[in-house]
Order: structure tokens, then sequence, then C-alpha cells
């Protein structure tokens, strides 16, 4: 395939921001891509070349992209950055060199989705002192092999991480469901309005050639209320009218019999089937962390083909998110009576995998740390009873002189370093607290009731020094459950978790079936999108931060504030301005004078004083006086707080006032 084609697909997507515009591009896009490179394609679209369990990136900065143009249009690298600073964007650069070069490609070979590939993926393999150099002249060969400028844009923005499409996880099922599988359609569904106009109508002028099946009471009022629309419909397409009481899996496959629409008349049905679809794409990558593969399944074999997606234990899981409550009785109301009750540790979260002698520890943002933590590699093998598994657990450190257990940040440090290991171990001993299962001797537990799951991990877990599982109880009684919490605040710990005893696990979801309480005014974590570079002795360092809270249904990061407190001038003292600066340069995507626009990639606890109502920030909120409390190293962009989280917690302050 040419690239060519993939970069028009980036640019209709660019260029809409309705979400079922979006996924109606890539679902027609999907449908039409050969087996072969299928998978190649799914990971080019969500802007990376290794699927969702890898946490290899490409790993090149704006500023090595910026020498990467210099180097394949010969521009001067001051002109480069002048050009960037004026349009902010270095995908936009890219193009403008690229178009005043395109005169000389008349006779160029095209450049493939292949090519792409596995120059990006050379380019995310490559370490040691020559790599740059190696790094520069592979961007450079694929810049200087498009045919089209628009090309140039999408090359420099997935090698930066910021294609700016707006294709999140929740967009890519849908589009996934929607290729491979016959899309499902009611009344209330073709009624709806879609681009100004009702579907039915925009379906009238745009599907042609499709197999479509309508049920036959359905076809009735279709034929009474949208006659002219309804007889377009069926002129350009194989309209079949029958009674439909029930649809097999089979006949949901766009690849045989070929069904491409099915119209239901009752709703319950059409909500069951399209749900049965979606759940199925979703139920798939929950397995295995990689929608290529999902899709390559669809495609492949639809319904059967996915269900027989498995977990592999060495590839880490999306871990399950948990909702905020501010009371216990909210709390229940949520998860249900009775429920499990655990303490919430202060320490930082890790997936243990297994297979056989090979055990893998890996973080919350799916980084491998199993060389920082070999005294957590052999406790699991000496304690927990079984050859493969998956289980997820937090890990606290302990204070060697008192015994009591130590705040995050003062055991974070074993996850970054690298050296000295042996002597980290002896200092900073820790404890694995196991408290759920995603899967035992090769088979997923995902499905199974939680109550289930904690009996597994009691059955195979063999507590000792260094290893338990978490503390808990399980109550429908909010005294025994109140006690149990500040017993545990008593411990250091954050709080409780209120689990549902009969809920699976949701690998990468938020959802009611865990809910953490903590205290009322609790810190934020948020993710940092922006920043202003600094004047007088704080030249050269960015000092203010711009914060952003996470959207769980749109997947985009919604701005709440900025903040310069709590950030240090000397390293020495904590967090430094230094520190920061260095830390966010390789994600920054955009520079226009003294603010820059960085890639969601860092997490930050905030303190702050208390949750206002604005119109200044997407959120619809702001902070008052932002404070910097601590670096987030184990948390992913969207473990960040949710805007509803922030929401509740701004209801909680009205209602104290």
């Amino acid at each position: 395939m040419e690239y060519k084609r993939l970069a028009d697909v980036y640019s209709k997507l660019e260029s809409t921001t309705l979400k079922l515009e979006k996924t109606d591009i890539v679902a027609r896009f999907l449908e039409t891509v050969e087996k072969d490179e299928l998978e190649m394609v799914v990971l080019l679209i969500t802007g990376r070349v290794y699927p969702g369990w890898s946490s290899q990136e490409l790993g090149m900065s704006s500023g090595l992209m910026a020498k990467a143009i210099s180097k394949a249009y010969g521009i001067n690298s001051k002109e480069i950055e002048d050009e960037w600073r004026k349009l902010g964007d270095l995908g936009l650069v890219t193009e403008r060199y690229s178009s005043k070069k395109s005169q000389s490609r008349i006779f160029i070979k095209m450049l493939t989705v292949q090519k792409v590939f596995d120059n990006m993926r050379k380019i995310s393999g490559m370490e040691g002192m020559k790599s740059q150099d190696r790094k520069l002249d592979l961007v450079s060969e694929l810049l200087s092999s498009v045919s089209n400028p628009l090309e140039a844009r999408y090359i420099a923005r997935t090698v930066i991480g910021d294609l700016r499409i707006g294709v999140a996880e929740g967009l890519l099922r849908d589009a996934i469901a929607s290729a491979f599988f016959a899309n499902v359609f009611w009344k209330e569904t073709l009624e709806q309005k879609v681009n100004g106009d009702i579907r039915l109508k925009v379906m009238s002028r745009s599907v042609t050639g499709k197999k479509i099946v309508v049920d036959e009471k359905l076809a009735t009022v279709l034929e009474k209320k949208y006659g002219e629309d309804y007889d377009m419909l069926k002129s350009g397409n194989d309209v079949v009218v029958r009674q439909i009481k029930k649809i097999s899996d089979d006949e949901l496959l766009k690849k045989e019999p070929g069904i491409d629409y099915i119209f239901f008349h009752d709703v319950s049905i059409g909500n069951e089937t399209k749900s049965r679809i979606v759940s199925s794409v979703e139920h798939a990558f929950s397995m295995t962390n990689d929608f290529s593969l999902v899709a390559l399944a669809a495609k492949d074999g639809g319904f059967t083909a996915l269900a027989k997606l498995k977990m592999n234990a060495n590839h880490p899981l999306k871990v399950m998110l948990y909702q905020k409550a501010l009371t216990i009785d909210d709390a229940f109301g949520i998860v249900g009576k009775p429920a499990a009750i655990e303490y919430k540790y202060d320490g930082f979260r890790l997936q243990v995998h297994r297979t056989d002698d090979t055990i893998k520890l890996f973080t919350r943002r799916l980084e491998d740390v199993t060389k920082q933590f070999p005294d957590v590699v052999s406790v699991v093998r000496e304690n927990v009873k079984a050859r493969s598994f998956i289980l997820d657990c937090e890990v606290i450190g302990i204070d060697m002189k008192t015994g009591k257990w130590l705040p995050f940040q003062k055991i974070s440090r074993r996850i970054k370093r690298k050296y000295d290991i042996d002597q980290t171990v002896r200092e900073i001993p820790v404890i694995i607290n196991f408290f759920d299962a995603m899967m035992a001797d090769g088979k997923s537990l995902i499905d199974v009731p939680f109550s289930e799951r904690r009996k597994h991990i009691e059955s195979v877990v063999s507590e000792g020094d260094g290893i338990k599982v978490a503390r808990h109880i399980i109550t429908d009684d909010v005294e025994k459950v109140n006690d149990f919490y500040k017993e545990s605040l008593s411990k250091g710990n954050e709080g409780i978790m209120m689990k549902n005893l009969s809920a699976p696990y949701k690998p990468g979801s938020r959802v009611g079936y865990g809910i953490k309480i903590k205290p009322t005014m609790d810190n934020l974590d948020l993710v940092i999108v922006g920043a202003d570079y600094g004047e007088g002795k704080r030249v050269g360092w960015l000092s203010s931060f711009h914060l952003a809270c996470y959207d769980s249904d749109s997947g985009e990061y919604l701005t709440i504030g900025k903040m310069g407190t709590g950030i240090k001038e000397k390293s020495e003292e904590g967090t430094s301005f230094g520190e920061l600066t260095e830390l966010l340069k390789p994600y920054i995507t955009e520079e226009k004078g003294k603010t820059v626009a960085i890639k969601p990639a860092v997490v930050i606890e905030v303190a702050f004083e208390e949750i206002q109502k604005s119109t200044k920030y997407s959120s619809g909120f702001a902070l008052r006086f932002p404070r910097l409390v601590r670096l987030r190293e184990d948390r992913m962009p969207e473990d960040a707080s949710t805007v509803d989280e922030i929401s509740m917690v701004y209801g909680a302050q009205r209602g104290r006032g």
C-alpha cells in the first residue's frame, strides 16, 4: 500500500471533530486494507509501531526531528526552528519544506506503508553513541522519498508521537467492529442527526453496492415515513426485506455471507446485537492489549477468531482503574452490599507475570522493571505456588530503622535505578501485597467474579516476610468500614478500596467495580500538556506548567490551570525547574514564543487550595493555588484524575460551604 493512502486518511480524520465521522472514516479504510498489511496500518493509525503491551517508543525528540528536516531538505537548523516557532507544529514545518522540493520528485518511487513502518521500527530499536546519526538518516530517507507533502507532515508527527488525528481506543474499537461485522441500526438510530440530516438520508446518498437486511416491520415504517430516502437506498444497494427475530453470529460477519448492514425493528434485539459485536472486540483487546492483532482476527474469522485470542504472560495488560467516592454510603451504592474492603497502600503497582521459570515485573506504565527488583522476583518464585500466572499487586517500601511503611516518593527511585541495584535492595526493602489475579495456569480470570479471583490468590500465595495478600474484610456495615478506613490511614496508607464481589476484571477501564475512598481534599494526579519558559534567574527553564485532567469519554486531556510553585531551584532540594525542563523537552510538540505544547506523558501529583468553576480552561474548572507535590513516574497519562472526579470534589466543596 502506498503511504499516501494512509496520509489521506490521517488528513480526513484531522479535518473533523465528530466521533461518529472519525469512526466511519477509519472503518471504511480498514475494510479495504489487505490482510498482510492490516496489523501495520492499525498500529500506524494509533501513532505507534508496537502494540499497546510494549513500552517501546520511537524515542525521537522534537529537537532531533528538526535536525532530520534540516538534513532531508538542506535547510539551516535555525531557519527550521524559526519556522517551528511561527507555525507551532513540526508536521506543518516539514510539509512546507517538502512542498518546495516537490518539483524534483516527479519520477520518484512511491513510498509504501511497509517502508515507513520498517524505518520507524529500526529507529525505536536503536541505542548507543552513533544511534542519533542513524536515526537522522532513517527519517531523512523517508522525508526524501515522499511523493506528496502531506506524507511528510504525518511522518514527522508520527516520529515525535503527536499524530493529532484524535483516534482514541474506544473509537478504534468501534471502527474495527464496523469494518468487519455488519453495521447494526434500528429506527431511532436511523433517525439520529448526522451532519444536519437524519442518518437514513445520509446513508441513502453515500452507501452504494452494499447488502442490507431490513426487518419487514421496519421496512413498512420506512416506506411510509421516509419513502424517497428509503427508495434511493434500495436503488443503490442489495436490500433484502425479511422477518428478523434472531440473528446468528455467522450472519453478522461481512466476510461471509457478506451482510454489510442490518436494520432491526426491535430496539432491544438491535441493542443486544450491537453490544455483542462491540463487546467481542473489546474483550479481545482486554486479553491481548493489541488492537492490530484484534483487527486481524476480526477480519479473518469474526467471533470465532476473536474468542481464540489468549493472554500472553510476557505481555502486560492495562490495569483496571478505580473511581473515587467521597463517602462509604456512596461507595456501597456503586459496588453493592456486601463488599470487599481493602487497604489502599501508598506504594507502586506491579503486574507479576510468570511462564514456567520466567518471571517478569511490569509497572502500570507497562515498563519492564524485572531487573530493578531481584528481591521481588526471588520472593515470588519461592512463595507463589503456580507455574503460569498474571497477578496484580502493590509494592510498598519499609523503613529499615523504624520498620514503618515508606510513602511512595521514598521508594519510587527504585523504579528508576539502573545501577547499584543490590545497594538499593538493601537500603529499601519492600513488601508485596497481592490483591487481584488476571490469569492462572494459562487461563484468563478476567471474567471470573472478584470473590473467586481473591480465593485464587489466597490459595497460591504463601504469606511470609516480604509477601502478603492485601488485608481486607467483607462486610455490609458502614461502621465496620469506617473503623477499617481509620485503621488503614493510621498505618500510613492512602485510604481504602471497596470492591464488588461479583465483578469481573476490566483492563484499562475506570468502571464501578471498585471504588477508592481517600481524604476529601486529596491531591490530584494531573498531566503536563504545556509550559512557558521563564525569565531572569529561570531563563532557559520551563517555569509555568499547564495542567490537564483526563476525559475518559473522549480520551482527551482538558486543561485545568497553570502551576509554578512547589518546584525547587536546586535539584538537591527536590524536583527542580531544571529537572522538569529536561524531563519534558523530548515531549515538546509545538513552540510559539515562550510557550510550548507538550505531548501528554508526564504525570504529577498536585495539591491545591480549592477547585473553582472557570470558562478559561477546557475542563470547565480551575485550581486555586496549585503546587507540585511529586512526580508520578508510576502513572500513565490516562491514569490522571478525571474531569468527573474533579466535578465530584468541586460539588463536595460546595456542600461544605
